[in-house]
């Protein structure tokens, strides 16, 4: 009987347990300055959101030089976290591509950063030339900044206006819509 108690009570324990965790939301609510939702999809990181500050950091890039997300102030730069075999980055690496030529070409203030989680310079440089990318390439080989970012997936992305505050986060693969209608709120 007292053995019956105790496994009636554990599994009442645990079922309260996870419907505690299912009631409770597990997306941070946050709104951007232009009054709309900015978070595209769960699981966006709970510390960094619409609003925050983005956070510095210093990689270096294919070709050895050193990069500072500071650099850019005064520009509108879409930070993108990616890897060469991921299924999602391959997706929208070619529009993001189209999109960065055609802000270059008409003189455009705008940065697509990419910061590559996974691979060593080589691999990273060979899919660069395949795939033709001109924007700037980093390489986060110690993962400090994708744990900086609390970047759970990939590829995710965020949209930082030029006074270096975070507009929007997309988790996910970003599609032509989307990054032209994200980097039209921050202009």
């Amino acid at each position: 009987m007292t053995t019956r108690i105790i496994v009636v009570l554990a599994v009442i324990g645990a079922l309260a347990i996870i419907i505690a965790g299912l009631l409770r939301p597990n997306t941070p609510q946050a709104s951007s300055a232009y009054g709309r939702d900015s978070l595209r999809l769960a699981g966006a990181p709970a510390s960094l959101q619409a609003g925050s500050l983005a956070p510095n950091f210093t990689l270096t890039t294919l070709d050895g030089k050193r990069v500072s997300l500071s650099d850019y102030h005064g520009m509108l730069v879409m930070l993108n976290f990616w890897y060469a075999t991921c299924p999602g980055c391959l997706q929208e690496i070619p529009g993001m591509q189209r999109f960065y030529a055609a802000q270059q070409a008409t003189g455009k203030n705008f940065v697509i950063l990419g910061v590559n989680i996974a691979d060593d310079a080589q691999t990273a440089s060979q899919f660069v030339q395949q795939y033709g990318l001109t924007y700037p390439i980093v390489l986060d080989q110690n993962q400090q900044v994708l744990t900086l970012y609390n970047v759970n997936s990939t590829p995710t992305s965020y949209f930082i206006g030029r006074q270096g505050i975070i507009r929007s986060i997309v988790i996910g693969p970003v599609d032509d819509t989307t990054l032209q209608q994200d980097v039209a709120m921050m202009s």
